[in-house]
């Protein structure tokens, strides 16, 4: 499309992405101070036309397209204009909006996680890595992958680890919960978090899937099958059984975690 062809602006983006390029670069106006520019090698871009605090006008590039879209670069310029309004230099705040995105990313949970997980594996073996990063991708980072950490609550960690449980995936919730918990040990000592939000969530959690069980034979007779106290049952499974029925006359040994760390 050449720029003579052009019909309305703000620019379509049928026209952003056909537009041509021309010997030399050139700039077409979308409109109130925002220009595309389009190189001689075809590469286009966004920049914003303002004036600086000493008078002078200047160029201030809002990136590349397609990267940028028209849409995004109008709501940038519009800040930026803002910002001018105000007495502040767009400059100057573009740079700082661009150093607190840079923080934030840095500052989410996946960031942190893929700290902490190279900061172990060295310890271990090449498939216990990938099953440890595989159950964050799979399970983790799709939920609270791109949070910033210090902002997930408790509760929502609660929430996520019972939606596992439901699925019954117990042991698998164990060990992501056991992974997290000591992520956030790590921004906890060196001081990026105060608290780790999932302390003491395994106290209301399942800890053991019936699968467990599965090898129990079917003849065992559980407490609340019989009027009778587990330690007269017939002893016919030899110490499978009579552990068993010290556990059921001992609730409280069912509070074993195996997933602590």
């Amino acid at each position: 499309m050449k720029r003579t062809d052009i019909k309305r602006r703000p620019l379509a983006d049928t026209t952003l992405s056909g537009l041509e390029p021309e010997n030399a670069t050139y700039r077409e106006q979308d409109g109130n101070g925002l220009y595309f520019r389009v190189k001689a090698n075809g590469q286009k871009s966004w920049e914003l036309r303002y004036k600086k605090p000493d008078g002078k006008w200047s160029w201030l590039g809002l990136g590349g397209y397609p990267e940028v879209s028209g849409s995004l670069a109008r709501q940038k310029a519009a800040q930026l204009r803002e910002d001018s309004s105000n007495g502040k230099n767009p400059l100057v705040s573009k740079q700082a909006r661009r150093a607190a995105d840079l923080e934030a990313a840095n500052n989410t949970f996946e960031a942190l996680a893929r700290e902490w997980f190279d900061s172990r594996r060295s310890g271990w073996e090449a498939g216990t890595a990938r099953r440890i990063i595989g159950a964050l991708e799979l399970h983790a980072f799709p939920v609270f992958g791109k949070r910033v950490y210090t902002e997930i609550l408790p509760l929502e960690w609660m929430e996520f680890l019972r939606s596992m449980e439901q699925k019954g995936i117990i042991d698998q919730m164990g060990r992501v919960r056991a992974t997290c918990k000591e992520i956030y040990d790590l921004a906890r000592v060196t001081g990026r978090a105060i608290h780790n939000p999932l302390e003491g969530l395994n106290k209301f959690l399942q800890t053991r899937s019936a699968e467990n069980y599965a090898h129990v034979p079917a003849a065992v007779s559980w407490p609340e099958r019989s009027n009778h106290p587990p330690q007269q049952h017939r002893i016919s499974h030899g110490v499978t059984q009579t552990r068993l029925c010290r556990t059921s006359n001992r609730p409280w040994l069912s509070s074993y975690r195996k997933h602590d760390p």
